[in-house]
């Protein structure tokens, strides 16, 4: 079993192959635990989280979850990250990149307001179910009601006394789960949910395989193709990670600002590679000689059966076909693809 560099989810368990598959095909049962896991409590976590995320805090119902961004004041990301609301607390989870500096960041910004922020990183396990048939896996232990769950609801629920929160949404554009249970229980969850592998096509997945298939479906992760060098509206997260219609937070007014000039000067694409070499992450992408952006994610797409990428490139140059070169020796061509290279596979609801 290999280990991803720079967190704690295997590379893979056995053969990628099968774990691609069954993230495509049935469940795979993958472990993130290693994401950062905050509890934000008080009379005052939804007004003052409101100040600190793009997301809009205070008008999310209970049983909701939604994704946001966290800025500086010159707009450009320091941590992506998943909220949920639930009637006594905020659970707030973020990248394992971004873990150690959540707190500090916020508690810099915690004056007299009556807000608690709790480090649950450890007290919690994240375990991931992803693949069309989760929600039947999912119900032999958390009960039929997880099918009637809407993408981005959350609920609590108990599985052998057990208490489990429990978030429908998707890491890599399949139907999913994710679930935050005491740590001390993973091991016996993983193990129950295992066993369901005749019956739903259940299967440890790493990351590579994970990797791949939310690559397919155009989704950027932290710390590959997200980081302090952008601002979201160049990874094109402005529909799914910012609000409009809130009040102020950090670095809305450079968000306000890009938006009422309505473009920035670079933007997250697909790219089509033109042979089997995978460029390495920060590879230069050119246009006539000249650079004119970089590659952040490069795979090789079992189901498209070539090498795409993910890359940042000059506006200009974003439009599908686009003809350009990445840099190496020899330079190999790409193309301009529109995203997501497959399909979403999840309810619209």
């Amino acid at each position: 079993m290999r280990a991803c560099q720079g967190c704690h989810i295997p590379m893979v368990f056995s053969d990628w192959r099968r774990e691609y598959q069954a993230i495509q095909e049935g469940v795979g049962l993958i472990d993130l635990s290693h994401r950062g896991k905050f509890r934000l409590v008080g009379r005052d976590r939804r007004t003052w989280f409101q100040g600190m995320i793009t997301q809009d805090v205070v008008r999310l119902p209970d049983g909701r979850g939604a994704y946001a961004a966290l800025l500086n004041p010159q707009g450009h990301m320091l941590s992506d990250l998943r909220v949920f609301a639930l009637p006594d607390f905020l659970l707030v989870d973020v990248p394992g990149a971004t873990a150690s500096m959540f707190a500090p960041h916020l508690d810099h910004h915690l004056i007299m307001e009556r807000v608690e922020i709790q480090d649950v990183t450890e007290q919690y396990a994240l375990l991931s179910l992803q693949g069309p048939r989760s929600a039947s896996a999912l119900a032999t232990c958390l009960g039929t009601e997880v099918r009637e769950m809407a993408m981005w609801e959350v609920r609590c629920l108990e599985c052998r006394h057990v208490p489990v929160i429990c978030a429908r949404v998707t890491h890599c554009g399949e139907d999913g789960y994710d679930l935050f249970l005491p740590a001390e229980h993973a091991a016996a969850f993983w193990g129950h949910l295992s066993v369901r592998r005749p019956e739903f096509a259940v299967d440890a997945a790493g990351w590579e395989a994970l990797n791949i298939r939310r690559v397919e479906a155009g989704i950027p992760w932290w710390g590959h193709d997200l980081d302090e060098r952008i601002v979201p509206f160049e990874a094109r997260l402005e529909r799914t990670a910012i609000s409009f219609s809130k009040g102020c937070y950090i670095g809305q007014e450079i968000v306000a600002r890009i938006e009422a000039r309505g473009q920035v000067n670079n933007l997250l694409v697909g790219l089509l590679l033109e042979d089997d070499r995978l460029p390495e992450p920060d590879t230069p992408i050119l246009k006539a000689d000249k650079k004119a952006g970089r590659i952040t994610s490069a795979v090789h797409s079992p189901t498209l059966n070539r090498g795409i990428a993910l890359g940042f490139v000059r506006r200009a140059l974003s439009t599908p076909d686009t003809e350009l070169t990445v840099g190496g020796e020899p330079s190999q061509t790409v193309r301009v693809a529109a995203l997501p290279f497959i399909p979403h596979d999840y309810p619209s609801v």
